[in-house]
């Protein structure tokens, strides 16, 4: 599929007055996770203000709870996105990531950047298991999920297409990342399964 293709069947654009779709959207928004997902990004909001951590090992910074927030809202909203968020990943991972990777292995790529997600207090990460041709990883204190309730949904998609982009590009094969764990379905972490192929 091309990207035009996709931007053609977005281009359907609601008008900003729209009043319908607005009440859906905070219809279906006070609904989400049994009722909890506003209170619970309420509740984060509430910490930040008044300087309690949200994290137990990054500092607060209101670029995540903005980023976190915004994007939570649209993948709830609009999960039809999540594969397009996906590719998008890629492109960021093979365009950023990828000169941070070193190795000719997986397990090589996989280790020479382990430490870049709490450099950028995006979360802490350890490598559980790789060998050949797959790998799995987790996330602790995930910047996009952590401290959301359970809303039935993997939302760290970008992460994953960022893991596959960055490793595709650094090994020269193709790379599918898939999150099989996430804070936002009730886990405690987020866990990757990175299988090269």
């Amino acid at each position: 599929m091309k990207l035009e293709q996709v931007r053609a069947q977005l281009r359907a654009a609601p008008s900003r007055l729209d009043g319908e779709l607005f009440a859906d959207i905070k219809r279906s928004l006070q609904e989400q996770a049994g009722g909890r997902l506003l209170p619970a990004m309420k509740e984060g909001l509430a910490r930040y203000e008044a300087g309690l951590p949200l994290r137990p090992h990054f500092p607060n910074k209101m670029q995540y709870l903005y980023m976190r927030d915004r994007q939570t809202f649209t993948f709830v909203l609009f999960p039809e996105l999540l594969e397009v968020a996906y590719q998008a990943g890629r492109a960021i991972g093979a365009a950023f990531d990828a000169p941070r990777r070193r190795g000719t292995t997986l397990a090589e790529a996989m280790a020479s950047a382990i430490d870049v997600a709490p450099t950028f207090d995006y979360g802490r990460q350890e490598v559980v298991k790789v060998g050949g041709d797959l790998a799995v990883y987790r996330t602790y204190e995930c910047a996009d999920c952590y401290g959301l309730p359970d809303l039935g949904l993997r939302l760290c998609v970008y992460e994953a297409g960022v893991a596959a982009g960055a490793l595709e590009t650094a090994l020269g094969r193709p790379v599918e990342v898939e999150e099989v764990r996430c804070c936002a379905s009730g886990d405690p972490f987020d866990e990757f399964e990175v299988r090269v192929g």
